[in-house]
């Protein structure tokens, strides 16, 4: 039998099918998983889709148990969400992943400096010279590396760190028992031997069209910063900005070969936008070290920057809780103080600028991610995370596990 958390974190999965953030803006009122899935299961919870009723009666706890033996005999490690080993890091991003499948554990994804890597499926000679070389330099100071298990730019990455005895990172955008990329099962047992590959999608899933877009949030997720290595202006892997910017992670850029050549056009543009140009790996360990690791910046002798021992290389920021919501229930609504009600409601919101009284306007309604705060403001998410810090600050808007905030 397996973790009574996990079964009813799998069901949930299974109902609201990975990926969908659904499943915790439905479950945002509840203080357990639990609570929360029997009220599902027994149609005690308003707002369920069709197709999400549909699966909630045909799906039963016993499918979920299946499922975790089957990932069992398949020699993979289970994560829900309040699992000892799950990211902390990707606590802290929108629509974190509720359950993941992992081949090795994840348990020293925390205290380490990961850099994830990006690039073409079919990269250039130069390329792949310059990754490999800022690869194995980031290898050198301790840096791990992350791709995401595709072709071309990931394989190499995830190669290079198998050959420098490092601690390879793959996350993949299908489920692991996939056969892709075509002919990979060797290299996801040599990842799994030294490091870990995982998915969020369970054995058996077919992914979908967006399935590699939800990957990327979780590749950013549990980085330090990303390294785009080749990608042209159609590139799918600048989807990775995207997430990059909304979780405060700084974006790197290998400058292109040749300016007048089509396939670098995304880096150009990148850098254009101000993303940070890398010439070495010393580019990326200066930057994080002076930004966000601190006990990084080292400099030896030599005035080469180096890092410090592995044991002493942790991110910083502070520690996530497990999940925690609150049931609204009659008892618990007449257990609220009054006069804490009516000073929520009666917020002065007449001292803060436009944009901050328009976030503390969609959030009276109640909790929001903040990408559909961004999304309904209509204002750029960078600005949406930089208000929405400051109106933290002030005890305004408060923070919840999964980029959810609330007056």
């Amino acid at each position: 039998m397996g973790d009574n958390n996990i079964i009813r974190w799998l069901w949930a999965v299974m109902v609201f099918m990975p990926a969908s953030k659904r499943l915790w803006e439905m479950s945002a009122n509840y203080d357990t998983i639990a609570e929360f899935t029997d009220a599902v299961n027994n149609s005690e919870i308003d707002g369920l889709t069709d197709k999400e009723r549909e699966r909630a009666s045909k799906i039963l706890f016993d499918d979920a148990e299946r499922l975790y033996e089957c990932c069992v005999k398949l020699g993979m490690n289970v994560y829900c969400y309040e699992s000892e080993g799950y990211p902390e890091t990707l606590k802290r991003i929108a629509n974190p992943p509720a359950v993941l499948f992992a081949y090795g554990n994840l348990d020293f994804l925390n205290d380490k400096c990961i850099i994830s890597i990006v690039g073409s499926r079919n990269p250039s000679e130069y390329s792949v010279k310059t990754t490999e070389r800022i690869c194995r330099d980031l290898i050198d100071r301790n840096c791990l590396l992350a791709s995401g298990f595709a072709g071309g730019i990931d394989q190499l990455v995830n190669r290079v760190s198998i050959d420098c005895n490092s601690m390879p990172v793959a996350v993949c955008g299908t489920a692991l028992d996939s056969d892709y990329p075509k002919d990979s099962g060797d290299i996801k047992k040599q990842i799994a031997e030294s490091g870990v590959i995982f998915s969020e999608y369970y054995p058996g899933f077919r992914s979908f069209g967006n399935a590699f877009v939800n990957r990327n949030r979780i590749l950013t997720g549990i980085s330090s910063g990303v390294l785009f290595a080749e990608c042209s202006r159609s590139s799918h892997g600048l989807d990775n900005v995207n997430h990059a910017v909304s979780q405060g992670k700084q974006i790197f850029v290998i400058p292109p070969h040749d300016i007048y050549d089509e396939r670098y056009f995304g880096q150009r543009d990148l850098i254009r936008d101000e993303c940070q140009p890398v010439f070495g790996a010393e580019d990326i360990v200066y930057s994080l070290g002076s930004d966000r690791f601190e006990s990084l910046k080292l400099v030896n002798s030599m005035g080469e920057f180096t890092l410090p021992a592995e044991d002493s290389v942790i991110l910083g920021g502070e520690s996530v809780k497990p999940r925690k919501t609150r049931k609204k229930s009659k008892s618990a609504a007449d257990k609220v103080p009054e006069e804490d009600t009516q000073a929520k409601n009666n917020i002065d919101y007449s001292q803060l600028d436009e944009s901050g009284q328009k976030i503390c306007r969609l959030l009276k309604n109640g909790r929001m991610l903040a990408d559909d705060i961004a999304a309904r403001s209509q204002m750029d998410i960078a600005d949406v995370l930089a208000l929405l810090t400051e109106l933290e600050l002030d005890g305004i808007v408060r923070s919840f596990p999964g980029k959810m905030f609330g007056l």
